[in-house]
């Protein structure tokens, strides 16, 4: 009895960590039924949740034990264990082809029915090696080193393991890599991810394949195998917060919060043409309504003073913003928020007549391009956009009249 409460509580992190894990594919379930299988992505999204949540619960000793007796085979457990681990590998590097793809569909969708057939065929032939050997006395913590040097069951726990470092190393990867490209919520997932998939490849595959080898060559380093089971729980965890982080940052009430920035930036313009919307009562919590009213209020306010975004200041911004070693979409978007910002100012100076005029009479574009009104937001914490504020605030209490210019400065 003491024996099994004492099991129970070393499996209480393998169940916690997975019914986090499974609760966060249960978010996602509505809007997969929704899509009725059409959306590759979130099938991706969904399929690696559910696997790894399965891969957390089926570790346990606690069901190890279960699933032996349940079953009345021996041992039953461990390919079960490792033909999940390695679809769960399978469908990490789906998830990250399709995420990766963006609109490109064609592309990413034959690489991931490659590698669907390549790890489905490994997760076939992990039952047919367990089949074919003999693993009568039943392990629990074990099983890799009791077999290690058993005829099939050997072949089965090396082909496992190159399963999952060769899909650890390649998630973690790409990810790398993907996240020198992008900012925000995403490059955050995809750092989270690396770190994930890296603990997976040191701390798992390393750990046991270096303790099967110690048994080859007549080593005890059953050590070994106690670190790897410590580190699936929290390996997992950050694997599932790295693919789900993303997803929250781009889900409605975030980017209601993260548009709180540029519309403060815009409230000083008066002139909004038509009429005010009525304000929205505190018990009518409607977190889209509040998202479109506020996108529509910036939007209004960006209109508004259309006749002061002056195309130089976006220019010489989007030269400043790549001279500081800024990404193409990081560039754009402070480009944008400085050409806003200067907007705003000139606008609320009252500087309108004499720069309209300028305006048409260049031919001048006047519009805001389409830049994510996210990134812009986020973009005005940038030094250049803050630099650009206060020598345009300077400028019009020098000469009220004259438009605001950007002078070179060294990156910051």
């Amino acid at each position: 009895m003491n024996g099994d409460l004492s099991s129970m509580d070393g499996d209480l992190p393998f169940y916690v960590s997975g019914g986090l894990v499974l609760l966060a594919c249960l978010l996602k379930l509505p809007v997969l039924i929704r899509a009725r299988g059409r959306d590759w992505l979130l099938s991706s999204i969904c399929a690696l949740l559910f696997l790894g949540a399965g891969v957390l619960f089926t570790t346990a000793q606690s069901t190890i034990v279960l699933v032996n007796r349940g079953t009345g085979v021996p041992n039953i457990a461990a390919p079960v264990v490792y033909m999940l681990l390695v679809a769960f590998s399978g469908a990490s590097i789906v998830l990250v082809l399709n995420w990766r793809g963006g609109t490109d569909t064609a592309q990413p969708r034959h690489l991931s029915r490659i590698t669907i057939a390549a790890y489905g065929t490994v997760v076939v032939l992990i039952a047919v090696l367990f089949a074919l050997g003999d693993a009568p006395v039943e392990q629990r913590t074990r099983f890799d080193l009791y077999y290690a040097t058993t005829p099939f069951i050997r072949e089965m726990i090396l082909l496992y393991l190159t399963a999952h470092a060769v899909a650890s190393l390649t998630v973690g990867h790409l990810c790398r890599r993907w996240s020198r490209e992008v900012h925000g919520t995403l490059r955050t997932g995809l750092r989270v991810l690396a770190t994930a998939y890296l603990m997976h490849f040191v701390g798992y595959d390393t750990m046991t394949a270096a303790a099967v080898v110690g048994r080859w060559t007549g080593h005890t380093w059953d050590v070994l195998i106690t670190i790897a089971r410590t580190v699936i729980a929290p390996s997992a965890i950050l694997g599932a917060a790295g693919f789900v982080l993303p997803l929250v940052g781009r889900s409605t009430a975030v980017r209601y919060w993260q548009l709180a920035p540029l519309a403060r930036t815009v409230r000083p313009v008066r002139g909004v043409p038509g009429p005010k919307p009525p304000p929205l009562p505190w018990w009518k919590p409607s977190v889209h309504l509040r998202l479109t009213r506020r996108q529509t209020y910036i939007s209004d306010r960006i209109l508004a003073c259309r006749d002061h975004l002056d195309p130089r200041i976006r220019d010489e911004a989007h030269r400043l913003a790549l001279s500081g070693n800024a990404t193409g979409e990081e560039a754009a978007a402070i480009a944008e928020a400085a050409l806003i910002v200067v907007a705003v100012e000139c606008h609320s100076a009252g500087d309108g007549q004499g720069l309209t005029a300028r305006r048409a009479a260049n031919g001048e574009d006047r519009t805001v391009s389409s830049s994510d009104l996210v990134d812009i937001a986020r973009a005005l914490r940038s030094r250049i956009v803050k630099d650009v504020r206060i020598r345009t605030r300077n400028e019009r209490r020098r000469t009220p009249h004259s438009p605001p210019t950007l002078r070179h400065q060294p990156p910051r």
